[in-house]
């Protein structure tokens, strides 16, 4: 099996990792730009481990280098970017979600799901789709945290989790879902406690929902909250993710 990767994370070399170890041909790795990578959450060089193993990492961004490779599978791991349409035609392309779908779409997962604080949380393989977190899903997996679970322990956690579902899938062993739209969509907000009291409710009515992305203005804490979600707040605006602010 011929397979590329999309990613430049601690996740993304964790996957890398595994499959190399278990002797998967890996043809390529499609990284990040250098003027990007600054900015990306998790950001870790590939450069040596690909050079070690003879694969061949692109930072170009140029998404057409990918149509010219022979590839039996893209696995996209760690990367928020958005794999255009004409790559998916031309490949077969999956990838993680940090929540369980179809009940919770969109931006910033692992950051809601720790904010909303209910010891519980999950992620996905799916199939990608020109739609975003809206194409069949392959693995769904639960985990559990303690309520002084660092943000770090819960990005570990959840990463190592998504390895093991992907494993899952080249293994063989999943039965793949239809994915269903969202019953419920934030496209944008201005107060990250109004936002969890949706996400609860949704939750709890066993709807579906689309969650929006995080801002950097979106780490200032309001004090008008209330010190339990206050804390919450601050667990899950923290390294690695733009810490908190007053």
């Amino acid at each position: 099996m011929k397979i590329a990767v999309i990613g430049n994370t601690k996740q993304t070399l964790k996957g890398l990792n595994r499959l190399i170890e278990e002797e998967y041909q890996v043809s390529c790795v499609f990284g990040l730009p250098e003027d990007k990578s600054t900015n990306k959450v998790n950001f870790v060089s590939l450069c040596d481990l690909c050079l070690e193993h003879n694969i061949s990492l692109d930072t170009s961004n140029n998404w057409d280098n990918l149509l010219d490779l022979e590839l039996d599978l893209i696995i996209c791991l760690g990367d928020s970017r958005i794999v255009p349409e004409r790559v998916l035609i031309r490949h077969k392309v999956i990838g993680n979600h940090g929540a369980v779908l179809p009940y919770i779409q969109g931006g910033a997962s692992y950051v809601w799901g720790r904010m909303l604080n209910t010891g519980k949380w999950g992620i996905s393989i799916m199939e990608l789709d020109k739609v975003v977190d809206a194409g069949k899903i392959l693995v769904t997996k639960e985990f559990s945290y303690e309520s002084d679970c660092s943000m770090e322990e819960f990005c570990d956690i959840a990463d190592s989790l998504t390895i093991e579902a992907l494993f899952e899938y080249l293994n063989g062993d999943y039965e793949p879902r239809e994915n269903s739209k969202w019953n419920v969509k934030i496209a944008r907000h201005t107060d990250s406690k109004f936002v969890v009291g949706i996400l609860r409710e949704t939750l709890d009515n066993g709807s579906n929902i689309y969650l929006p992305p995080r801002r950097p203005v979106d780490s200032n804490i309001k004090y008008e909250w209330g010190d339990g979600f206050i804390e919450s707040f601050k667990k899950a605006n923290n390294f690695p993710y733009p810490r908190w602010t007053e």
